[in-house]
Parts: structure tokens; sequence; C-alpha cells
């Protein structure tokens, strides 16, 4: 009940900032932040996710008189954000071929460089484990336990079925302890170095 009371205020939020209310625009950024700087972290990486976040919003923002269904706004928000993710990625990537090829020589003969620095910090270990599932359940933990967002909203948030949210964290709950395991592997066989 208390999902359907906040999309119902989503609605009302966007009508209002489309109206020309600029605190009903800064409350759907209130909400949503986490969630958008997250999927843009899981597309294109942590260091460019805020700038991505922040040039979604200014889209979404300038794009907003043109959404069909304000009550499906966090979907149309994952869309523009997705796409300016992958869009980064794709750029990024070609400026990566640009590199010279003997920094990608010398990182894979430098095994630790590229070795995942494991810390004694539980939070750090489960960030850890979290970064290495697949970014469709690594995403929906994230959002579940991370941001405290409820499920139905992640399932708007990410246009797919509740049902399917559902599985991911099921899921994702199996793959995080086979990798929590994986990585306490790591750390010993490092340790016994």
């Amino acid at each position: 009940m208390e999902n359907d009371k906040e999309a119902i205020q989503d609605e009302v939020l966007v009508v209002a900032a489309i109206l020309g209310d600029l605190q009903a625009f800064d409350e759907l950024v209130r909400r949503y932040r986490q969630p958008v700087i997250r999927l843009a972290t899981s597309i294109a990486g942590q260091a460019d996710a805020d700038d991505i976040a922040q040039d979604a919003w200014l889209l979404a923002f300038k794009s907003l008189p043109g959404i069909d269904n304000p009550e499906k706004f966090a979907s149309w928000l994952m869309v523009i954000t997705r796409h300016r993710a992958l869009r980064h990625r794709q750029k990024t990537r070609v400026q990566r071929a640009r590199q010279m090829p003997m920094d990608v020589y010398l990182l894979e003969q430098f095994s630790a460089i590229t070795m995942p620095a494991v810390q004694s910090d539980e939070d750090e270990r489960i960030s850890l484990a979290l970064d290495a599932l697949p970014a469709d359940y690594s995403m929906v933990m994230k959002m579940r336990f991370f941001d405290a967002i409820p499920l139905k909203k992640i399932a708007s948030f990410l246009d797919v079925p509740l049902s399917t949210v559902k599985w991911r964290i099921y899921k994702g709950k199996a793959l995080l302890l086979e990798e929590i395991k994986r990585l306490d592997k790591a750390d010993e066989a490092w340790r016994n170095r």
C-alpha cells in the first residue's frame, strides 16, 4: 500500500515539475539519486558515475514535458541513465583502444596490480563480492540492501516484473555467498604466499 502511495507521489511530483515546480523535481532527484548512480556505476564504472548521473538528470529535466506516463517516471529515468552510461562506456572504450599496447602488456605481466585488494572490513568485503557478481544481480542486491528500496520500487526502476527482482535477490544471495567464499580462499592463498 505504501509503495502505491509513493508511486502516486512520484506522478504528482512529475506533473508539478512539468508545471515548473523545481522543488518537486528536486524531491525526485533525492528519491532516485542513489539508484541512478548505482546504475551508472554498474555500466560505466565508479569513476564516471557521478558525471553520468548528472548528465542523466539534466536530460531528464529537459525532457520531462515529453514524458508519456508520469507514473512510470522511475523506469523512464532508468532508460535515460542506461543510455547515457552505455554511451559513455562506448566513448571510453574508443579512447582506451587508442592507448599504447605496451600498457596492456605491462598490466598483464604484473598480476599484483590487477588483484583485488581484500580488506578485513566486512563492508568492504561484501562490496567487493557484490561488484564481482553479474550486474543484474549486483544492482538489485545493492538497491535492496544498501539503499533499502522496496522490491516494487526496484521493479519499477529497472522496468522488470516483481518476480524478476525477487529471483535476482534470491539467486544473488547464493552468488554472493559463493563469491565471498572465493574471496576468502584468495585472501588465504595470498597470506600463505
